[in-house]
């Protein structure tokens, strides 16, 4: 399911929340819909449900347009609440929601001015929603923050002491929901190519916030700044250089497993982000960087006050009024009118010629026919003015005129040229009228039947409504939930390092009864440190800093396998990180149990059935050693596990790697790490690909 886009955006000025969020809504309307000929343009000044029915954008793009207003005051006046919102249902039945809400308060409140828009994206759709162009406008304009922290489309400068302090100020700020993403500088910036190049760094930095506007606030530190982030952020919390580090809300230095939260993006991964012909870092990378910001801001930004203003929004929706601006009841009546004209004019021919056929046979006199007739009048149209004036009609002609005059102009509605000159022609119009009755008694029972449908869909969407508001408190009440059960396996994951750290100890001291604390390899305690993202992960296995992993295990083909690695960080963050480093990590101590003859026999499942002590395992479940024979007998899903490895381990220079880790049992298409090892020439494990599900009989 796609994730939607949020964004809370405080204001400062002269113009009210409502004010700009009615200024930017329209003007975006415009652009995406702009009127022209004989085409509306989205215009939504009173409250109401707009429905414009299909309208073309500025791309050729046909969507039906629903734009709805809604407002709330409180009955004190101290709170005014706003929403504007936009549903287009587009060819193919997608459906995207734009919604911004305005608030303002002037007292008892969190806030004075304040805006925050919402994009709904298909339920079903592939595509996360991405910041509006009316956040990127407003944002531009530079009147916007999170609790004090400005907001911008582009990194801010900080170069001395006291943005340094205001800078960690907004990082620890308990309030803010913005995340703050800190660059730190590529040089010490001791001459003037490196002051060049800081600025160059800067201005290839721009290229990565589009994806994140309004949800993070980027900042650049200079050299200077640098040294003193470092030093008072809080151990293991700043970054290296020419690196970013995300910092969420809720940031906790003092708590070890909280910086895993807060992902760092290496030098490494910035420069393989990097398109060197357009200067600039790819959109992936601008992806990537901005996927935990808007997440987080998406399931948890909205605090009790802004879901109360909704919620007092969405009870509006009940009670305002249905417009259609470009005139669809006007053309219904047109329509009706034509349909119930046309059956009279069928009637009223077959009269006439039924008239014409008796008169024949009967050959009465023509005198005879106008006996008892009303009176004549001159032949004109209704309202027109005569040429002469009208002799003054005889006393027995008022009568007739009294009764006459309103009937003619009653069927004239029907029948715009009656004007009878017999029996027969009345007649036939009396009964014109009586077919015009019937068809708009018709017409009458019909909008009665839709009424009654409309009316009952009416009682389903209160119902509805009300369900809705239910599960949304419901849903906030599992939010809630949700984040309670993840600072406990935080906890649970932290004492688990402890108590496996602990254990590894006890076992090398029970190896080395002799030996003191002091001489023992911290090597492995530095190893249980997990990487913070799939991108340091790669990292490690690349950059010749853990050799003491890389002698064991290295990536077949790193320059083959970044790629998935990195669509692996975009989709799913750092969820799998931890467990494809200990599974790494289980491959590493395999080959170091065979290498000191503590495991003798077997493959890597024989090894995590019976492991040697002092040695890292998993679980059994989350490996498998084999493939099914379908996999095998298809070619597509063989070469897709046939992965390099070098001529001496294969003279093919590849080999099909059967073998593979799962990190969880609960998704079918979780990520996959296969791997070789060549426990006889090279004696080394080969990772051949870390990434999405490979094609088998039941991935989708």
């Amino acid at each position: 399911m796609a994730r939607g886009y949020r964004a809370i955006l405080e204001l400062e000025g002269t113009e009210s929340a409502k004010q700009t969020a009615d200024r930017l809504f329209h003007e975006w309307a415009h652009k995406k819909y702009p009127p022209g000929g004989s085409r509306a343009g989205v215009e939504c000044d009173a409250e109401g449900i707009y429905r414009f029915g299909e309208l073309t954008s500025k791309r050729d793009e046909t969507a039906d347009v629903v734009a709805t207003r809604l407002s709330e005051t409180s009955e004190d006046k101290h709170y005014e609440r706003q929403l504007l919102e936009m549903v287009e249902r587009r060819e193919g039945g997608d459906q995207w929601i734009m919604r911004v809400y305005a608030l303002h308060a002037t007292k008892e409140s969190n806030y004075d001015q304040v805006l925050w828009i919402e994009v709904t994206p298909p339920r079903e759709g592939e595509w996360d929603a991405k910041p509006p162009a009316l956040v990127r406008d407003l944002i531009t304009e530079g009147h916007c923050h999170d609790r004090g922290m400005p907001l911008s489309d582009s990194p801010q400068s900080v170069a001395d002491e006291e943005q340094v302090e205001q800078l960690i100020g907004w990082i620890h700020d308990e309030r803010r929901r913005a995340s703050v993403v800190v660059a730190a500088p590529l040089t010490d910036g001791n001459d003037s190519d490196a002051l060049e190049a800081e600025y160059r760094w800067k201005d290839i930095l721009r290229s990565l916030t589009k994806d994140s506007l309004g949800c993070a606030s980027y900042f650049l530190l200079s050299p200077e700044a640098y040294r003193q982030f470092h030093a008072r952020i809080g151990q293991g919390c700043a970054m290296p250089k020419g690196s970013l580090r995300t910092y969420l809300p809720g940031f906790r230095s003092d708590e070890p497993t909280d910086r895993l939260r807060h992902r760092v993006l290496t030098a490494g991964t910035l420069l393989r982000g990097y398109d060197e012909k357009n200067k600039r870092f790819r959109s992936e990378l601008s992806a990537i960087i901005a996927r935990t910001p808007c997440e987080y801001l998406w399931e948890n930004g909205l605090d009790k006050e802004l879901r109360r203003a909704q919620a007092l929004l969405d009870k509006k929706r009940l009670t305002v009024p249905t417009f259609h601006p470009l005139r669809e009841s006007a053309r219904t009546v047109k329509l009706l009118d034509e349909k119930v004209r046309q059956r009279v004019a069928e009637s009223f021919s077959v009269a006439a010629s039924d008239a014409r056929g008796s008169a024949e046979d009967s050959r009465e006199p023509a005198h005879e026919a106008q006996e008892g007739l009303a009176p004549q009048t001159p032949e004109r149209e209704v309202g027109a003015g005569s040429a002469t004036s009208e002799p003054a009609p005889q006393r027995g002609q008022s009568q007739h005129l009294a009764w006459y005059e309103p009937l003619r102009r009653l069927i004239r509605r029907f029948l715009p040229a009656f004007n009878p000159r017999s029996h027969t022609e009345l007649e036939s119009g009396v009964a014109a009228l009586e077919s015009g009755l019937d068809a708009m008694n018709e017409t009458h029972a019909q909008l009665a039947h839709k009424r009654a449908a409309l009316e009952d869909e009416l009682r389903v969407a209160e119902e509805l409504l009300e369900e809705a508001s239910q599960q949304s408190q419901e849903i906030e009440e599992l939010k809630e939930e949700k984040k309670t059960l993840v600072d406990q396996l935080l906890e649970i994951q932290q004492e688990k390092e402890r108590l496996s750290k602990r254990n590894r100890s006890l076992e090398w001291k029970l190896r080395n009864p002799d030996a003191k604390d002091g001489e023992r390899d911290f090597v492995e305690e530095q190893l249980d440190e997990s990487p913070q993202s799939m991108s340091e992960l790669f990292d490690r296995m690349t950059q010749g800093k853990y050799e003491s992993v890389t002698r064991y295990v290295v990536l077949s083909d790193p320059n083959a396998m970044v790629d998935d690695i990195m669509k692996l960080e975009e989709l799913h963050g750092s969820r799998y990180v931890a467990a494809f480093w200990s599974y790494i990590l289980v491959l590493r101590d395999y080959m170091r149990a065979r290498e000191s003859g503590d495991f003798s026999g077997g493959n890597v499942h024989d090894y995590l059935a019976n492991p040697p002590d002092g040695y890292r395992t998993c679980s059994a479940s989350r490996h498998k050693s084999n493939e099914s024979d379908t996999v095998k007998g298809n070619e597509k899903m063989r070469r897709e596990r046939t992965r390099p490895v070098p001529t001496e381990v294969d003279p093919r220079g590849e080999v099909e790697m059967w073998a593979h880790f799962a990190p969880t049992h609960c998704d079918q298409n979780a990520p996959r790490m296969h791997y070789y090892p060549d426990t006889e020439k090279t004696r080394k494990v080969y990772i051949g690909y870390i990434g999405r599900h490979l094609t088998n009989t039941k991935t989708n």
